[in-house]
């Protein structure tokens, strides 16, 4: 089976969601069997994610005689329960103190505070606060900005937008000569002219003037055309969501970068370097192609059919944490829809098809990257987009967590190498 398990932006290894695929599933006479309930609790987990199991392939299940209720063997429940153990064994695992971003089952916010009391600022404010720094003008030296411009030729015309920034980064820190100060404010600095830096890297659109909102500035970047007042607000929203998540693996890239004492531009180089993985980031690119593809079909149905005969995951849907659903993704999805015109009314249609194939035939829930894939998606932006827009605001978790870390005993990230007898070449 092919299943492809992104975090990014989930932000953590997505085990628990169910998957919509086909079972094996027969009437099973074998008074042997064991129920749901038992199978679970072998397990260790809930009926959700035993069934989660079953939908990817990974257990059997078998009907009973009233054709009702779901049967499992116990041997084979015995037989999975050992092997994820054995899994386990080379797993590694840190349990990071943090005052940056609570994320729990129907809670989400930084600070101590909850989300809502950030959604009416500017990223730049949003920044700011997530840093704890006081306000002050963002702003690029000249130099580093022309060096930055200059890169465009670089590059082909179809590269990466994550390539673009990572590159911007480098330039920047090669013209800051203060790179390595590690005070708050001059890290916050470092951020501030990185970020300006990211986003210069990429080409505009259309011109766009100093002390332009970061949002509007970024939009004019993917965009054909200025966005409007919905549209701006609609990514400064976005901007806002993702500017943190907890240790997603990004996150504790840049923590162990810190931990060495690395500058704020080695920093987010690292979390750049973690999130540019297939399983990271992505995922909001992976929504934008299936809705596209639906556009193709001129059916959302029949794209999410696709994916299932793949035996993939259908991406934008179903989250570890939040059992109830994703809280960024309704706040992103209302600003999306708010922002759109009367010629979107078949991409909304579109959209609404394939949240309704999913959500009915498996009840897993749309999470933040269906919003962002639906908002890149709406606005004619390319599906590399998103993963750009969730690059530049991660920055700023990944710097308000480098200084959380430069407040520790350094190097205090050392996980140990158990050598392993290798086979020698020569037998």
């Amino acid at each position: 089976m092919s299943s492809v398990e992104y975090i990014d932006n989930l932000d953590f290894v997505n085990i628990d969601t169910i998957n919509i695929r086909s079972e094996r599933t027969v009437v099973a006479p074998n008074t042997d069997l064991i129920d749901a309930n038992e199978a679970a609790a072998r397990l260790g987990v809930k009926k959700s994610t035993l069934y989660a199991y079953v939908s990817r392939g990974q257990l059997s299940r078998q009907r009973a005689v009233d054709g009702k209720h779901s049967m499992f063997d116990p041997d084979e429940i015995d037989g999975f329960v050992k092997g994820r153990r054995r899994d386990r064994q080379g797993e590694v695992s840190a349990a990071i103190s943090s005052s940056i971003t609570r994320v729990e089952s129907g809670a989400f916010g930084f600070r101590g505070r909850q989300i809502g009391a950030y959604l009416d600022q500017p990223f730049e404010r949003v920044a700011e606060m997530i840093w704890q720094v006081g306000e002050q003008p963002w702003r690029i030296e000249p130099d580093t900005r022309s060096r930055v411009i200059a890169s465009h030729g670089v590059f082909p015309v179809d590269a990466l937008a994550i390539d673009r920034l990572r590159a911007a980064v480098a330039i920047a820190a090669s013209c800051d000569p203060l790179r390595f100060d590690l005070d708050p404010s001059a890290v916050a600095a470092a951020g501030q002219q990185l970020i300006i830096a990211m986003i210069t890297a990429l080409p505009a659109n259309v011109s766009v003037g100093n002390g332009t909102p970061l949002a509007r500035s970024l939009w004019v970047r993917f965009a054909p055309k200025a966005p409007t007042r919905p549209q701006e607000a609609a990514l400064n929203t976005a901007l806002v969501l993702l500017a943190d998540h907890g240790l997603a693996a990004s996150t504790f890239a840049g923590r162990v970068a810190a931990s060495v004492r690395a500058d704020p531009y080695s920093v987010v180089a690292a979390g750049l370097g973690a999130l540019g993985g297939r399983l990271h980031g992505a995922a909001s690119g992976e929504v934008h192609r299936l809705l596209e593809r639906a556009e193709q079909l001129d059916s959302g149905t029949k794209a999410v059919g696709e994916i299932l005969r793949r035996g993939e995951r259908v991406p934008g849907f179903g989250h570890t944490v939040y059992r109830t659903g994703d809280p960024r993704f309704p706040v992103l999805f209302e600003e999306t829809l708010a922002s759109t015109t009367a010629k979107s009314t078949r991409r909304l249609a579109l959209i609404s098809e394939i949240q309704d194939a999913v959500t009915t035939r498996a009840s897993v829930l749309p999470n933040v990257d269906y919003a962002l894939g639906s908002l890149t998606y709406l606005s004619g932006m390319p599906a590399g987009a998103g993963e750009a827009v969730f690059a530049i605001s991660r920055s700023v978790g990944w710097l308000a967590h480098a200084l959380e870390e430069y407040k520790e005993a350094p190097l205090r990230f050392r996980p140990q190498a158990r050598y392993v007898q290798a086979s020698p070449l020569d037998e």
